[in-house]
């Protein structure tokens, strides 16, 4: 057990939808993270080539759901009720589907251009993982509480990165992070390569896979000090989780 999907997911104490979700999603980000990690630390196979692609895009996009389910409980509630009715198709897409456009990276052409508008319909403010409104409103207080916290802990390695951290800009820079890595881990996935001299290295891969698991490894630790977050883990446990899985990406 890597403690990724405690770190991600957190800890829901009441019986419900909800924890039902979140103890799937964690056994899933659990189960592809250990697989992640195995072919990033280990020697260079055929098979990390192959399978190592699609593990760090479960993990990213499993984990992206997590947290945002975590933050807007109502998208996750409905869509573990919608996916239990008797009309729910799985060879057929849902509109309400989950998307990494318009869950995770907001769609500007359906986004409000101004934060604070008194033109600004419902529908236009975006609730992704990463639009404007969840950076001013859960984000960036939250790096300010995680730093203020980090700097009570014991001195550790493990979180000079943390400390590097910028409440400021870290969100535009995880944006822009996270839609690299997607684009990456998708080509890996679809193998859309119609030449050699483009297929991946291991070099790749692997750069893929631990900027992965870095990104969703600091979202899971810093949603943990946002107040209204479900299922929180307490902050001490929280930076225990996120040493431990640093740890594990040698």
């Amino acid at each position: 057990m890597s403690g990724i999907g405690s770190l991600v997911c957190g800890y829901a104490e009441n019986d419900g939808i909800a924890k039902v979700a979140l103890d799937q999603l964690s056994s899933s980000i659990e189960n592809f993270a250990s697989r992640a990690l195995k072919f990033l630390n280990e020697e260079f196979t055929d098979e990390a080539l192959s399978f190592g692609p699609f593990c760090a895009r479960v993990l990213l996009e499993n984990s992206c759901a997590a947290l945002l389910g975590r933050l807007d409980s109502f998208r996750m509630l409905y869509l573990s009720e919608f996916q239990s009715q008797p009309e729910y198709e799985h060879g057929k897409r849902a509109q309400s589907a989950f998307s990494w456009t318009g869950d995770v990276i907001p769609d500007n052409n359906k986004c409000a251009k101004t934060l604070w508008s008194l033109d600004n319909d419902l529908p236009r403010i975006s609730r992704a993982l990463f639009s404007k409104h969840f950076e001013h409103i859960y984000w960036k207080p939250a790096i300010e509480r995680m730093l203020d916290f980090v700097t009570t802990c014991s001195p550790n390695s493990a979180l000079q990165e943390i400390l590097e951290i910028d409440a400021e800009t870290f969100i535009d820079k995880g944006r822009g992070k996270a839609i690299q890595i997607y684009s990456t881990l998708s080509k890996g996935v679809h193998w859309e390569f119609f030449t050699s001299a483009l297929l991946f290295d291991e070099e790749t891969v692997k750069s893929a896979i631990r900027d992965t698991c870095l990104l969703i490894s600091q979202l899971g630790l810093i949603s943990h000090f946002i107040p209204t977050a479900y299922a929180s883990l307490e902050p001490t446990r929280a930076m225990e989780e996120y040493i431990s899985f640093r740890k594990l990406m040698l």
